[in-house]
Parts: structure tokens; C-alpha cells; sequence
């Protein structure tokens, strides 16, 4: 199955339009609409002291890091940008600390 996603804001609860869809006329398709939760964003690594983050398996870290980033809408443009800019052959990967990540240094 094919998913596309647009993000929308509702203007009228009543009413949705979708535009500029990459489908044929009479195409059937499923709908579901996932609201999106508060903009804050969460921080997973907030629940760990220093200590305790260290003791964490790197893998486990990864993983919470990658919630944090994935949780965070202007960090997933950046790496989204990143991405689009390293197939377009302009080489760019973002450092720990450009997506705001301590890496101790």
C-alpha cells in the first residue's frame, strides 16, 4: 500500500479537502486522519541524570535521541533538508550539535 501524507490545519471541522493528490480519477483509496498532539516538544533523555544516561547502552541512547528528533518538528526539517541536499550531491550531514544534541565536547 502507497501512503502520502500532507499536514493540514483545519479552518472547518465540517469540511477537508485534500489537493494535488498523485492519483488517477476513480481510484479508490483508505483515509485516516491522525491528530497531532501538542507541539511541545518531548525530550525522552529529560528523565536520566548525567550518570544514568552514561550507563545507558548506545543503542538504547540512540533510540531516545531519535524519539527526540522525531518529536521535534523543526529538527526533522533539518534533517529533512539534509537528506534532500545529500541527493541532490551537496554532501551535507548535520553534526549533534546542529540537531542540538550534547555529545560531551
Amino acid at each position: 500500500m502507497l501512503a502520502y501524507k500532507q499536514n493540514l490545519t483545519i479552518k472547518n471541522p465540517k469540511h477537508l479537502e485534500l489537493s494535488d493528490l498523485p492519483l488517477k480519477a476513480g481510484q479508490q483509496v483508505e483515509v485516516i486522519i491522525l491528530v497531532k498532539e501538542d507541539a511541545t516538544v518531548i525530550n525522552p533523555a529529560q528523565n536520566y541524570t548525567d550518570s544514568e544516561w552514561e550507563e545507558l547502552k548506545p543503542d538504547e541512547r540512540r533510540e531516545l535521541e531519535t524519539q527526540y528528533v522525531l518529536n521535534n518538528p523543526e529538527l526533522v526539517k533539518k534533517v529533512a533538508l539534509a537528506e534532500e541536499n545529500y541527493r541532490k550531491n551537496k554532501y551535507f550531514i548535520p553534526t549533534d550539535e546542529q540537531l542540538g544534541f550534547d555529545n560531551g565536547n
